[in-house]
């Protein structure tokens, strides 16, 4: 062993210095088997826990408990989603001349959008959105996409918006009696849901500028709002491709 007086110029309490050293030296080898390469698994139980470690009076040991917890579904929905495009994405190669699967990992637009829509997916549990999702995947993954800043800005809108929204929007473009009864009896979400579809420009406001701002009796449906060229753009990238349309 190394002579006590060799660590003296180490600090003030050489001996305490030593007994550190002779711990980390001579005490005896873990019999156990060295860890291996993290898995995908383990990188996503770290993302996890890092996201939840940052939230604020969220501490280390309970982000690591809702890792866990949340870990499994996370990954069962973002599976389950990426065999439902998958299976459509081959039904279209099966019917459309030149469509090849194998094709789209060189496709940019796609694979941009497919990582967007991905991200929306796992948080949703809404089939009404991962309807929507999966229909804008189809149609990018097709050519029938706009700009890749609409196709961006209309993934998000998706994101942020509810079933509700998608709900009403189409209903602004074929109005019916039925579903016109459904969102005035339901006016405390169809009113949000209208003003949202305004704020982002996807329907127009016919009513009266005098009407406009003020508190009404009536539901914000029973007006005659009209869906504007935007919004038609966003109901096309969401809605059945037409080459699925029988489907």
């Amino acid at each position: 062993m190394i002579p006590l007086n060799h660590y003296s110029i180490l600090g003030q309490q050489p001996r305490q210095r030593v007994i550190l050293i002779h711990v980390a030296i001579f005490d005896e080898p873990s019999k156990g088997p060295l860890p291996g390469a993290p898995t995908l698994k383990d990188h996503r139980f770290a993302l996890i826990k890092g996201v939840l470690s940052s939230l604020p009076f969220v501490g280390g040991a309970l982000a690591e408990e809702m890792g866990i917890l949340l870990i499994t579904p996370l990954a069962r929905r973002r599976d389950e989603w990426w065999a439902d495009v998958a299976r459509r994405l081959h039904e279209v190669e099966a019917r459309v001349a030149g469509f090849r699967f194998e094709d789209l990992g060189s496709n940019e637009r796609f694979v941009s959008a497919m990582i967007q829509a991905t991200q929306s997916a796992t948080k949703t549990h809404r089939k009404e959105k991962l309807e929507a999702l999966r229909n804008a995947i189809l149609n990018i993954a097709l050519g029938h996409s706009p700009t890749d800043d609409l196709q961006a800005i209309f993934l998000s809108l998706v994101d942020s918006f509810t079933p509700v929204h998608l709900e009403v929007l189409r209903y602004f473009q074929h109005q019916n009696d039925f579903d016109l009864g459904r969102f005035r009896t339901e006016r405390y979400v169809s009113d949000q849901a209208t003003m949202d579809l305004l704020s982002r420009g996807l329907v127009l406001d016919t009513r009266p500028y005098a009407a406009r701002g003020r508190d009404s009796d009536e539901a914000l449906v029973y007006y005659d709002w009209r869906v504007s060229d935007l919004g038609k753009q966003f109901i096309e990238l969401i809605s059945n491709p037409p080459e699925l349309s029988d489907k």
